[in-house]
């Protein structure tokens, strides 16, 4: 970046935690009161949930670093983590320092984690939950809100969708879970102006960002990490101060770095799709059929000789990434075809 104009960088970076959380302050004090620091007690299940880019999982990752030692945290991303099997290999990684490879019985691995809890109070944290709840996976919390109380084991589920955890689970598995709820909501495009605001008086240099250039991305969106995103590459660009033009510039590269954020920990399948979509996008209009996504998809795993996956998985892997805010998709029901779905790539203007 630019030192003409950036005093320090870490403010604007993607991973920076800040140490105010700007129109956060009930769902602090929630999570705080969820965390008890100066009691023995262990902490009970929370479902924290809202749109992406409402600072769900910095915030929690600010009141967890500030627990007390004795309580062990483990945070799982289910973006990476997205069967039982991942998500419980991960979780014996992280109580035991040990790696375990592939090839063993879920039910061992589930006897192996119970074996290893109840030493400490224990936190798991699995981010992006949505993107796990499909299949039999449900049966990784069921098994986990099963534990006996004495494994001191506490559950935290964020997940980026507006619904309630009832609404996602068996009623097997919420009433065994029992959790609170936090709910996120979006922030509005006066909160997103404060917090770009914020994150430039603590990297950039004074008059290094005009008042109109932070107000047009805080009325293009109201995602923070889209948001920063933004004001990080229109940053990137800029010589002695970021202008409204500027922003208007860097609009694709914006998005394209967004993305591309998003896009690195999915799959080479993913990928594929999602230049599927993009492709076709470019070529015939922003609305794109499934069908003809899945087409392209196939001819970009030959050109990749890359065996294709079914349509059914592909299927999956698209709402996965309209969970994860890469697509937009609109629904419509009825007619010849019954369900059907219409696709297009994220836009900022």
């Amino acid at each position: 970046m630019n030192p003409e104009i950036v005093a320090n960088s870490n403010p604007l970076q993607a991973t920076h935690i800040p140490e105010h959380f700007l129109s956060r302050v009930d769902e602090q004090e929630q999570l705080h009161q969820a965390f008890p620091t100066e009691t023995d007690a262990t902490p009970r299940n929370l479902y924290i949930h809202g749109p992406r880019g409402t600072g769900k999982t910095h915030l929690v990752k600010s009141v967890l670093s500030n627990l007390p030692k004795r309580v062990q945290t483990c945070y799982i991303s289910c973006i990476e983590a997205d069967t039982q099997y991942k998500v419980l290999q991960q979780f014996y990684r992280s109580l035991t320092g040990e790696n375990i490879e592939n090839g063993h019985h879920t039910s061992d691995l589930q006897r192996a984690i119970t074996d290893r809890l109840g030493a400490v109070p224990t936190i798991l944290i699995l981010d992006e939950v949505d993107l796990l709840l499909h299949g039999d996976d449900e049966n990784l919390l069921y098994y986990l809100s099963r534990l006996d109380p004495e494994k001191q084991l506490s559950i935290v589920l964020v997940s980026g969708t507006n619904t309630t955890l009832s609404d996602l689970v068996e009623s097997r598995t919420y009433s065994s879970l029992q959790p609170r709820e936090i709910q996120f909501e979006s922030y509005s495009n006066k909160q997103i102006y404060d917090i770009i605001a914020q994150r430039a008086s603590q990297s950039l240099k004074p008059r290094s960002l005009h008042n109109n250039a932070a107000s047009y991305i805080a009325s293009s969106t109201r995602n923070t990490e889209l948001a920063l995103t933004w004001l990080r590459t229109a940053v990137k660009q800029a010589e002695d101060a970021v202008t409204e033009s500027h922003v208007h510039q860097v609009t694709k590269d914006a998005r394209h770095a967004y993305i591309s954020r998003r896009l690195d920990r999915l799959t080479e399948h993913h990928k594929h799709l999602y230049t599927a979509i993009d492709e076709l996008a470019a070529e015939a209009g922003p609305v794109i059929q499934t069908g003809s996504i899945y087409d392209r998809y196939e001819t970009i795993t030959g050109e990749n000789s890359t065996e294709p996956l079914s349509n059914r998985r592909i299927s999956d892997y698209l709402k996965q990434l309209e969970k994860l805010n890469v697509v937009e998709a609109e629904y419509h029901y009825g007619g010849e075809k019954g369900k059907t779905r219409e696709v297009r790539p994220l836009g900022l203007e």
